[in-house]
């Protein structure tokens, strides 16, 4: 979570570095992603405007009126390159180094307990809730949703997970796994195949 300027940067830096690539690209490499609008340039972009929704909502709005007014600024911002993408991802609940592969397309929906560092989902992802707004998945570090897989309920996925094109997980995942399949089950568990 965003409490202050450092770590602000620090998320920014940590997107950065897993969309961009390397940390540093130069004025005239960064200008010709931006110019010819790749994949990962539009990810930075929106995942840069949600950190900033993020320090505004969860620092700048308690500073009385305007830091309210920059916190209306950002949302507005932030939720017209939402519907541009059409990717949403709810503030706070991704952590820093989230890697957005293939933003155009969209159809990702993000509305989880939260997701730990260095996860990223591809096109058609969809995290979300089961009944109530309670109802909803907490994801750990280091963890791959790939395309079109879905989560949903109050459920828990562990550390060094990756979930399989097209699975459902709608039941908890311990560590180091891939799972698969609809409803997913563990079909590898650290390195080695689980007999079904």
């Amino acid at each position: 979570m965003i409490l202050s300027k450092e770590d602000l940067q620090h998320y920014l830096r940590e997107d950065k570095k897993r969309n961009l690539g390397a940390y540093r690209l130069g004025f005239w490499k960064s200008f010709g992603k931006w110019l010819y609008g790749s994949d990962d340039w539009k990810a930075f972009q929106l995942l840069k405007a949600l950190r900033k929704l993020e320090y505004a909502k969860n620092v700048l709005r308690k500073r009385g009126l305007p830091g309210k007014l920059v916190y209306v600024w950002r949302q507005y911002r932030y939720h017209r390159l939402e519907e541009k993408y059409n990717v949403i991802i709810g503030p706070n609940m991704v952590g820093y180094g989230f890697r957005l592969p293939h933003i155009v397309g969209g159809g990702i929906i993000i509305n989880a307990n939260s997701i730990g560092n260095y996860c990223g989902a591809n096109v058609g992802v969809v995290v979300g809730n089961n009944h109530s707004s309670d109802d909803r998945p907490t994801i750990g570090d280091y963890c791959a949703l790939t395309m079109g897989c879905k989560v949903y309920g109050k459920i828990t996925i562990g550390n060094h997970v990756i979930v399989a094109p097209n699975s459902v997980v709608i039941k908890d995942v311990p560590d180091n796994c891939v799972v698969s399949g609809v409803p997913a089950a563990i079909i590898k568990q650290a390195g080695k195949k689980v007999e079904r």
